[in-house]
């Protein structure tokens, strides 16, 4: 059978998709070039002439991964129409980022791997932050030490949901509604109790 000749641009995706679906089975300790050339079923030279050696290629891995989660963020924050919109694009975007079994989480806590993309984690989490706290005090009434709080905290039940549902408890649809329920009843009741536990009137 005639193998299709592909472009570098398609070449170099390949490669890139091969290596996340190795990452995710295997993990990133025992992804190697190698490897990836019998995966792929390519020679190891062909690799090298797109992607120079494994860190390089471990990180262009993670910049198109990590474009792809903030696109995909930034997309549905677009189409948002109300609060609990936005704190469900939150937890499902809090989701994704720590999932297991996605390649995503599992470069992010590589350091040496994370480094490339450190400035644009840190000026996006500024940004999601912000964002979040802003909406939340706008729509709540809130100061910002309260909203800044919520804002950890729903990042935190999003963890949690992600946890759970890689062990198999529920699926992950449900995880992360069960996350947004909880969000929105911790806002709801903080909302409405003053700063001695009383409710407000």
């Amino acid at each position: 059978m005639k193998r299709t000749r592909l472009s570098p641009e398609a070449r170099q995706e390949h490669l890139l998709d091969c290596s996340a679906e190795i990452i995710v089975m295997e993990s990133v300790s025992y992804f190697t070039m190698e490897g990836l050339a019998k995966y792929a079923v390519v020679s190891a030279p062909l690799i090298y002439n797109y992607l120079p050696n494994r860190i390089v290629l471990l990180q262009t891995l993670l910049k198109r991964e990590y474009r792809r989660f903030s696109d995909r963020t930034f997309e549905a924050a677009k189409e948002a129409n109300t609060f609990k919109d936005i704190v469900r694009i939150s937890v499902k975007s809090n989701f994704e980022h720590y999932a297991p079994g996605s390649v995503l989480p599992m470069l992010i806590t590589q350091p040496e791997i994370a480094s490339i993309i450190s400035d644009e984690l840190a000026r996006n989490a500024r940004f999601s932050a912000a964002y979040l706290i802003n909406k939340m005090a706008e729509h709540y009434q809130l100061d910002e030490d309260r909203a800044r709080l919520i804002v950890q905290l729903s990042s935190g039940a999003a963890w949690s949901a992600a946890e759970w549902s890689s062990k198999g408890g529920l699926s992950r649809d449900d995880s992360i509604e069960i996350a947004v329920a909880y969000v929105l009843a911790g806002i709801e009741h903080l909302t409405s109790v003053d700063s001695d536990g009383l409710q407000r009137t």
